[in-house]
């Protein structure tokens, strides 16, 4: 019985040297050495008067967003795990809050809302000059098809995905089943124009990239949906000239063809073809660009849509971007952006967009100007801080869904806008 005693006794005293090694052990790996915390601040406002429908609207949204971005190491340089926390905090907003993105629909009320967005592991490995990683979870996705909208707080997906890099080539591809929108905590599925469920996703793209050219073609299904094509092309002639091409094509499957036509985006096919050119001589950054779709709809006018379901954000990287205007059938659009340097630090500009398109033997004209700010400061006590400002007005044309409401002498009605939004984002390392 003295044994046993005197055996218990020092069993308890070892137990927690053993539990200090092993902690220290833990301290010192790298999955806990080569981890990170992150924090960051999104304060956003937008806001905009308009009367499209034929009755005006004020759609007003602040919010203060919070992130906490994790990221571990690799446990033996293979897996490891990362996650984020968001948070929305209510400022401000008007009836029509929703359509900003910001803030929570509530059953019709503006509110805040917190989420766990991102919760994924991670593997990679290294052979043969071949790079690749592995995420599974719900995981930040900008690829193929897919992409990341942030406002307060970001949109996220749940599913696979992983790429593969050799040389100057890289393969990306993901399957995603479920989705968390930018201004909601609710985990959702995809759905069609009509309600009905997607189950499904599935995206690729495929990059080539050289000192002097980028080539990226990108496909996607949304399941018996639609199918998207993509091929985004960056030509860069010296420092100061570069071109660049986007064309991104959607065909339609059994769920869309079943739909009845006011649900439609358009028939059977749609096209958005757009053209641009950056030059930055000394402190000016000057970058004009044309666009025009194709988007044809017997009974009513098509337009291209940006997303392949509801709940998903959809790549999109034409100067054409702006909401669902500017993306019409057999609409040309002439997009400008004027930017200058007033510091190594401040950017201030222009950026404005003029579409028109015939309709019923009219000239349908649609356009806005907006003036910007952007403040990046350089100074370490600064870091990772930006400030963006932009207003300006708007002109388009009222309309009763795609179709343009006519005066009593039948003459198109026009309307006019007035928008601009404020965001300050600031991140720093906790460690």
């Amino acid at each position: 019985m003295e044994k046993l005693r005197i055996s218990l006794i020092i069993a308890l005293l070892c137990t927690p040297a053993i539990s200090l090694a092993e902690i220290s052990d833990i301290r010192a790996s790298d999955f806990i050495k080569n981890s990170s915390l992150e924090l960051g601040t999104h304060n956003i406002l937008k806001y905009l008067d308009e009367g499209e429908t034929g009755k005006r609207n004020v759609h007003n949204a602040w919010g203060q967003g919070i992130s906490l971005d994790y990221k571990s190491g690799y446990i033996n340089n293979f897996i490891g795990v990362d996650g984020s926390y968001y948070g929305v905090i209510k400022l401000a907003a008007a009836d029509n809050f929703a359509s900003r993105g910001i803030l929570y629909n509530d059953n019709g009320e503006a509110s805040g809302f917190n989420k766990i967005g991102q919760l994924y592991g991670k593997a990679k490995f290294s052979e043969f000059g071949i790079d690749g990683n592995l995420y599974g979870g719900w995981k930040l996705l900008k690829l193929g098809v897919l992409t990341t909208s942030m406002r307060a707080a970001p949109n996220t997906y749940q599913g696979l995905s992983g790429d593969v890099t050799w040389d100057a080539y890289r393969l990306r591809m993901a399957y995603v089943n479920k989705s968390s929108n930018r201004d909601s905590p609710d985990k959702v599925h995809f759905l069609t124009s009509d309600g009905k469920d997607i189950n499904s996703i599935y995206t690729g793209d495929l990059q080539y990239k050289s000192d002097n050219i980028t080539a990226l073609y990108m496909y996607g299904e949304s399941e018996d949906y639609l199918r998207r094509s993509g091929l985004e092309l960056a030509l860069k002639q010296n420092k100061a000239l570069a071109y660049g091409v986007q064309i991104y094509t959607t065909d339609t499957l059994d769920k869309y063809d079943s739909m009845r036509s006011s649900k439609k985006d358009f028939d059977t096919s749609a096209t958005h073809y757009a053209v641009d050119m950056t030059w930055k001589p000394g402190k000016w950054v000057v970058k004009p660009g044309f666009e025009y779709t194709q988007a044809h709809k017997t009974d009513g006018i098509g337009q291209f849509p940006r997303h392949i379901s509801k709940n998903s954000r959809g790549t999109f990287n034409s100067m054409a971007y702006a909401g669902l205007d500017y993306m019409r059938d057999e609409e040309k659009v002439i997009s400008f952006d004027l930017g200058y340097n007033l510091t190594p630090d401040f950017l201030m500009g222009i950026n404005t967009h003029y579409g028109f398109f015939d309709y019923k033997g009219q000239t349908v004209k649609e356009g806005e100007f907006n003036v910007y700010t952007l403040w990046k400061p350089s100074s370490p006590a600064l870091k990772n801080l930006t400030i963006f400002t932009l207003a300006g007005p708007g002109r388009t044309f009222e309309h009763n869904g795609t179709t343009p409401t006519v005066d009593s002498n039948g003459i198109i009605k026009k309307v006019d806008s007035i928008a601009y939004e404020f965001r300050i984002d600031y991140k720093f390392n906790i460690f």
